[in-house]
């Protein structure tokens, strides 16, 4: 692959830091890059691309109209290409709508990108017992983690999400909603980006085991145990007690399906919403 055009680069930061129609300079620079590219064939001078790419937004933008169905207009690319296009990008996460008529680009979160590994872990026959052996190596160092590197505010948010705990005790689906918060705000005070997008999946899939075992039978107390020792000793900035304790509590999950009878080698299935 060609090194970028150094040329091109500095053209395209000078238009992003002119354009006054984006949010900032990035989603326009992001923007720029993009459908330059997309126009080289058409348009073979960068400077006249540039030039082309800021007058169609600007006037599309007064307009409340997409500036990707103008350019589709100008270069004769079929609507439906453009608008597929832009469909798949918000479904990955990548455009998201400010409004029905204004698009801008975004990071995808977690849950958008662990849609499709959720889906070949099902395809490759994933069992409930392997989802268990992923969450056994994981939330344990993602709790040792945590205990080092969690902020005051995102302590907070686990202390309110244990009373919340505390106080639905005798409410399965809340606790259920709790307990799937708790490991979420976990995973998130590890102030690490990777930690969530490779804990999701597992945490999609599996949800619906633990809405099975909590439904035969009850885990309250044990659950809201394990979480108060990991609160405290992230508080206290115990790391190995903290492990411990998540350690200790994703081998409850297994302890719970032995006793209700629920089939750890069965293969597991997406389910739907």
């Amino acid at each position: 692959q060609d090194a970028p055009d150094p040329e091109l680069i500095a053209l395209l930061r000078k238009a992003a830091s002119d354009i006054d129609t984006f949010p900032d300079h990035f989603d326009a620079q992001v923007w720029l890059t993009d459908m330059s590219l997309r126009l080289e064939r058409q348009v073979h001078d960068p400077q006249e691309r540039i030039e082309i790419l800021k007058r169609v937004h600007y006037e599309a933008t007064r307009a409340e109209l997409p500036p990707e169905l103008v350019l589709a207009e100008q270069f004769g690319v079929h609507r439906s290409t453009v608008r597929e296009g832009i469909r798949l990008l918000e479904e990955t996460g990548m455009l998201r709508r400010k409004s029905p008529k204004r698009l801008v680009v975004s990071v995808p979160d977690a849950s958008h990108l662990a849609e499709r590994s959720s889906q070949a872990l099902v395809m490759r026959g994933v069992r409930v017992k392997d989802l268990y052996e992923a969450n056994l190596a994981l939330d344990p160092a993602l709790a040792r983690v945590a205990a080092e590197r969690a902020t005051e505010a995102q302590l907070a948010r686990l202390a309110e999400n244990i009373e919340n705990c505390d106080a639905a005790r005798d409410d399965a689906g809340a606790l259920e909603q709790l307990d799937a918060e708790f490991h979420l705000l976990l995973c998130e005070a590890t102030n690490n980006v990777t930690f969530p997008v490779i804990r999701q999946p597992l945490h999609d899939l599996f949800m619906p085991m633990v809405h099975e075992l909590v439904r035969a039978i009850d885990t309250s107390a044990r659950m809201i145990e394990a979480h108060i020792h990991i609160y405290q000793a992230l508080n206290a900035r115990d790391a190995d007690t903290a492990e411990l304790w998540a350690r200790r509590h994703i081998m409850d999950f297994k302890r719970g399906c032995l006793r209700a009878g629920l089939d750890m080698d069965r293969v597991v299935k997406i389910t739907p919403g």
